[in-house]
């Protein structure tokens, strides 16, 4: 018995078809800018934006079109082995995306205030969510080993990468506001003088804008990554301390829908905040070819604390 009305199942389908054409295209762009363009590959921080954009990629291709299916169909189709590979395929990939977002807050953190200390097994199972067409960890069996797997990966998997996102980019944060005086000298230095080429000041100055804007899109992305997924964790959470059950399945479908726009939400957020990778699409299409300034990667590990002298 369907589970939706019609209605609900129509956009259900059209929402996912959606989501996964443009996670498709928007992940495949941005693997094609970092793969092909002339940019600093060796950098750890575009390594983790590949990572991110391959593995967004793989759920676009895998979990959402069986969803997206399943939906048009009004039942789950694949069976419980589709089940349970939609539902491993979705969190393994869902879990790269928080683990590498993670690296990359640790990264920049380091990079910014500490750069001197730079040298499936029977547990829980896989099951259709409530409103049958996608799969995911068993949330609403509160059986003492399933429930036990849940609460550790709400722990490991959610709120200690919240804690650690928290702490590098507060700390971040609060490194850029004690140089705001530097870059104000620096930057007066180089206008006041113009006559002179003072080369120093003028790449200090363009190495702290520089870290602030590769800082800006990191937390740009996990921002949006965070917005996507907070929702589902909270229901989830919901789910396995309370014993209560709505009577409609859309206090559910909700956050799990807009839980998989995160594949879409994160290239967008590369494309919108990141300034080194909007050049990148400019040189790749571009006819001149231009080399590209390792510079303005920001994956250099300079210090910024010294600059305040």
């Amino acid at each position: 018995m369907p589970i939706l009305s019609d209605l609900g199942y129509a956009a259900t389908t059209a929402y996912l078809i959606i989501i996964g054409v443009l996670g498709f295209f928007a992940n495949s762009f941005v693997i094609l800018v970092l793969l092909k363009a002339k940019i600093n590959f060796r950098g750890i921080h575009n390594k983790l934006l590949l990572n991110i954009a391959i593995s967004d990629l793989v759920v676009s291709v895998t979990a959402v079109p069986l969803s997206a299916s399943s939906s048009f169909a009004k039942h789950w189709l694949f069976s419980d082995v589709g089940c349970t590979i939609a539902g491993f395929v979705m969190f393994t990939c869902c879990l790269n995306d928080i683990n590498t977002h993670a690296a990359i807050a640790i990264y920049r953190f380091i990079v910014i205030c500490k750069p001197q200390y730079v040298p499936i097994f029977g547990w829980s199972r896989y099951t259709p969510e409530s409103f049958g067409v996608s799969c995911s960890i068993a949330w609403f069996d509160n059986s003492a080993a399933v429930l036990a797997n849940n609460i550790a990966i709400v722990i490991g998997c959610y709120c200690i990468h919240v804690i650690i996102f928290t702490f590098c980019y507060s700390n971040i944060i609060r490194t850029f506001s004690k140089t705001s005086t530097t870059v104000a000298r620096l930057r007066e230095e180089i206008i006041t003088d113009a006559h002179t080429l003072k080369l120093e000041s003028m790449l200090k100055y363009h190495k702290i804008l520089t870290y602030r804007k590769v800082t800006l899109a990191s937390l740009a992305m996990v921002s949006a990554f965070l917005i996507a997924w907070s929702p589902y964790a909270i229901i989830c959470l919901f789910f396995m301390i309370s014993e209560a059950r709505p009577s409609s399945t859309w206090p559910y479908i909700v956050p799990t829908m807009f839980a998989k726009s995160s594949i879409v939400l994160s290239p967008l957020s590369c494309a919108l905040f990141s300034s080194s990778f909007r050049k990148s699409v400019k040189q790749l299409f571009s006819k001149s070819g231009e080399d590209y300034n390792d510079i303005e990667d920001g994956t250099e590990l300079q210090a910024i604390a010294p600059l305040k002298s």
